[in-house]
């Protein structure tokens, strides 16, 4: 399934930390009833459904994330290749009967179901036998940023299975829990196997109730951006909200391991073209949403006070591990800090203000 483009108060976060240094346009630099007409803001209604945990979700993000990793490989002997197995396999790619480069391996430890290779790749070896040589007449992906030569091209893959085996879990145990933490995985501090699940549990229900909160904050703001009339935006600050939709992304990316280019590719399904469009599409979007955030902020005198200003740059300090506050500023927008705080205090104030209901 395809993600959206997630534009909610969420994306602004990347932008609290300095990027490139030039001319900005910042919310302080206008006056936002010069740039739009607000319509009205109270009494709004908005039908979010609450939301929970998928029974299950917390126990498979524990096996996927430390028990798979502690898994013992043990040989299978008697069957064909199923969807999970390890297979070690030989393969040789042709395109137009040639072999070509990086299309090669040997001993090569494939799970099944992976993706780690093409679509159809690891689907052709369920069913293979040890010692069974299959032929897999595929077709790269278009865009192929691996080798953009074999974009889209057809190619056949020999491929030999040698052997098969699988992944056996280990059992979740505080002895277990202790290890991973001397291993340096993040596991909250956990010592035991209940503070683990616990962690991981508390984990997903922050996740829950931080998007159902930006559901609702997007449903209210959806609705109040209809009934406003706007004028054109500097460019500058377009240009702003944009850069911070590109850092967020980016930072989304890099946390795969994946490029920028690769990642919208496979989650988007945009070339650089594509996304770069809905970047800049998403930014006007963005910066009037905060024009008109700081328009009801001045009209009901919803600015950061010193003292809120002052916590929530403490909090960073803290979350971040800054030894000072000039540490914190030298790597961190406070105009942006600000303009978050007003829009957090203005979404407060149109919940107090409005209705929200389930569908």
């Amino acid at each position: 399934m395809k993600r959206k483009i997630v534009t909610s108060a969420v994306v602004l976060l990347s932008s609290l930390f300095l990027t490139a240094c030039g001319s900005k346009e910042y919310l302080k630099d206008i006056k936002a009833e010069k740039y739009v007409t607000l319509g009205a803001y109270t009494g709004i209604e908005a039908a979010v459904a609450k939301m929970e945990v998928p029974e299950g979700t917390v126990e498979q993000y524990i096996s996927d994330n430390f028990l798979a990793p502690m898994a013992e490989k043990k040989p299978v002997t008697g069957r064909a290749v199923q969807e999970g197995d390890v297979a070690n396999i030989d393969f040789v790619g042709y395109q137009d009967g040639v072999a070509f480069d990086g299309g090669t391996g040997t001993d090569y430890d494939l799970t099944i179901g992976s993706g780690q290779f093409i679509d159809g790749f690891e689907e052709g070896l369920i069913g293979a036998n040890v010692g069974e040589k299959r032929s897999l007449h595929l077709s790269f992906p278009d865009p192929y940023n691996g080798n953009p030569d074999l974009s889209g091209q057809p190619v056949v893959f020999e491929v030999t299975i040698n052997s098969i085996s699988e992944n056996v879990n280990p059992e979740l145990t505080d002895e277990l829990v202790k290890k991973l933490g001397e291993a340096g995985y993040n596991i909250g501090g956990s010592k035991t196997k209940q503070e683990l699940t616990d962690w991981v549990s508390n984990l997903y229900e922050q996740s829950v109730e931080s998007t159902y909160e930006n559901e609702v904050e997007t449903a209210l703001a959806s609705t109040i951006m209809e009934r406003c009339t706007f004028k054109e935006l500097p460019d500058e600050m377009i240009a702003r909200y944009t850069e911070s939709i590109e850092n967020n992304m980016n930072a989304r990316a890099a946390s795969l391991g994946m490029t920028l280019v690769q990642y919208m590719q496979l989650y988007q399904g945009l070339d650089e073209p594509g996304y770069r469009a809905a970047f800049e599409e998403q930014g006007v979007r963005m910066a009037k949403q905060y024009v008109m955030y700081q328009a009801i902020a001045d009209r009901e005198g919803l600015a950061p006070t010193k003292e809120e200003i002052a916590e929530e740059t403490s909090a960073l300090m803290t979350l971040y591990g800054y030894a000072s506050e000039e540490e914190l500023k030298r790597s961190v927008d406070m105009e942006s800090l600000e303009e978050d705080l007003m829009r957090k205090k203005v979404v407060a104030f149109l919940k107090e203000n409005g209705s929200i209901h389930e569908p």
